[in-house]
This record gives structure tokens, sequence and C-alpha cells, in this order.
């Protein structure tokens, strides 16, 4: 899920350090009941971006993609292809623009991942290298292709973009990124290597879309809706956890870049989290899911994602 920009020209801004801390590389695959096999998904994004109550954008996105889980050496692994991709946005003068973004995220979604053998999370992208070889040779691309620009502006603009997006492709900068993708979130969880559907809550990292990704815990209420000897569904709610969120840091934010422009000041902050996502049990596939996103800062921004995936084989 790629994150709008309100302005051309804007730059992440400065806030204190935040860690986040990823699951360590676990090599026990005894215990798994990961299963090898092979699904095609295809699944709808809408994003919806209102600004003082007014719809600013936004944004349709259809993805098509392939996952073949394999056992090899030891290792649980998933190849993901991104096969096709459909992107509309509203107003049309942004259309350049996302459809940029989209390329760049194709070279992103085409990754060969090793799943931790206990939570069937992502542990480590086995070709990070040719992905970065990817993008080197689509910026070789770009430069090649602008090279008539004459205007200095624009070609100092286009340094920009591609310097602002290199740092999104390091290992750890990847795997953050995925922690966020829908698809990546809903395929890679625990039902790839364990059986038990525990209804335990627990507590989950997202990243903030309106301020530079700046890391949101959320307290999720985790419970089985129905299931049966084919399937079964989850119902996954996300509460802000406000004890450990830095309000003052997305405060600053919203005082630089946004406040310019709307004139209010920052009021408050929500971000909710649902999801009702549905198990086929005989391959350990995910089947079907449902999942909303609502970022707010109350009166003044809102971002809305409505996500819907299936799989078709």
């Amino acid at each position: 899920m790629s994150r709008f920009k309100f302005f051309e020209d804007e730059q992440p801004i400065q806030t204190k350090n935040h860690q986040v801390i990823l699951n360590k590389n676990e090599d026990r695959t005894e215990d798994t009941s990961f299963k090898a096999g092979k699904a095609r998904y295809r699944s709808e994004q809408l994003v919806v971006i209102k600004v003082d109550g007014i719809i600013e954008n936004h944004a349709d996105t259809k993805l098509e993609y392939t996952v073949e889980k394999i056992v090899k050496e030891n290792q649980l692994l998933a190849d993901v292809k991104l096969v096709d991709q459909i992107v509309k946005i509203q107003p049309e003068y942004l259309q350049d623009s996302f459809d940029l973004m989209s390329k760049i995220d194709f070279i992103k979604s085409n990754a060969l991942i090793s799943l931790n053998p206990t939570t069937g999370k992502i542990n480590k992208i086995e070709n990070i290298e040719q992905i970065k070889e990817n993008w080197n040779s689509f910026k070789r691309d770009v430069l090649k292709n602008t090279s008539f620009v004459q205007s200095e502006e624009m070609k100092k603009s286009i340094l920009t973009y591609l310097d602002n997006t290199e740092p999104q492709f390091t290992h750890e900068n990847l795997i953050q990124d995925f922690q966020i993708r829908p698809f990546y979130d809903l395929f890679f969880d625990r039902y790839l290597v364990s059986k038990n559907y525990s209804e335990n809550n627990y507590t989950k990292l997202y990243y903030s879309q309106l301020f530079d990704r700046l890391p949101i815990e959320l307290e999720i209420k985790n419970t089985i809706s129905s299931e049966s000897p084919e399937n079964v569904t989850i119902l996954k709610s996300g509460i802000l956890n406000r004890k450990n969120l830095c309000i003052q840091d997305f405060e600053k934010i919203y005082d630089l870049r946004y406040k310019p422009r709307i004139g209010y000041k920052f009021e408050g902050y929500d971000f909710t989290h649902h999801t009702q996502i549905s198990y086929d049990l005989n391959d350990d596939m995910l089947l079907d899911a449902q999942m909303t996103i609502n970022e707010v800062v109350k009166n003044n921004i809102e971002v809305f994602v409505d996500y819907k995936i299936r799989r078709i084989d």
C-alpha cells in the first residue's frame, strides 16, 4: 500500500528514533505443519484520502499474485510473484506519479521469502540481491528515457525522487514495507505452520501512511467466528495502544506539513484496523479476506483503506 503525497516536494521529517524488533530467525522445521503447494490470488484495494471532510483523491488497485510454498534444505519458502497490476487514481493528473510508484511496487513484490517456522511470518528475503539489481536496472531506464529533459528543475526532481526511493531497497526496509502491505500481512501468518488457531489477544506493529511510517502499536482482539472441517474464519480487531504512542512526533509532522494547508490545529489521532480472514484447512492456504484500515487526524485528515482478496486457483 503506497503512501500518497499531499505536496510534490514532500520530504520525510525527522523525529526521534524508533526501534523495530523483527522476529529472530528460527531453524526448527521438524514440528511445523507447513505444506508445499501453489495458489493464485486476486486483490482489490480502494484508498480514499479526505482533507477537511472533502475527498482529496482516491485510488483503485487490482493485483494478481501467484504463490508457491516450498520446502528446501530445511527451509520453509514462499515464492511470491506479482503477475498483473491495474491501477487508477483520481484526480487524473496524479496518474503518472501513481504509475511510477506502481512500477516500483512491482519490483519489490516479486520475492522469494523465508518463513519463521514458529510464527509463519517473514524471516528473510532470499532474493534481495536480485530485487536490488532490478531496481538498479529500473533507475538506469528512467535516466535513459528522461535524458532529453532540458529543464534543470525537472532533472533535479527526477534525481531527488530516485534518491529518496533508494533507501526502500534494503533488506530491513523491504521487510518493514511488506509488513504494511495487506497481501503479505494476511498471507504470512501462523496458519502456514501450525494447526493451533489461538484466540489469544496480542499486539502488532503497523506504520502510519500519513506520518512517514511512524510506528503504531495496535492491540489485536483475535476471535474465531466460524469453523468447519474444510475452513476456519477469524475476526481481528485492532485498537490503537495510546500508551506507547509518541503523539508529539505526529503533531510535529502535522504542523510542518499539513497545518499550513489545512489551517486547523492538530486535534487528535486515531488508527483502527479490522479484518475477516478465512483459511483453507486442506492445504493451509489463505482462502479470502476483507480488511479495513482507518487513520484519522480528527476533523482534518482521513485515510480509509478497503482491501479484499480471494483465491482463484
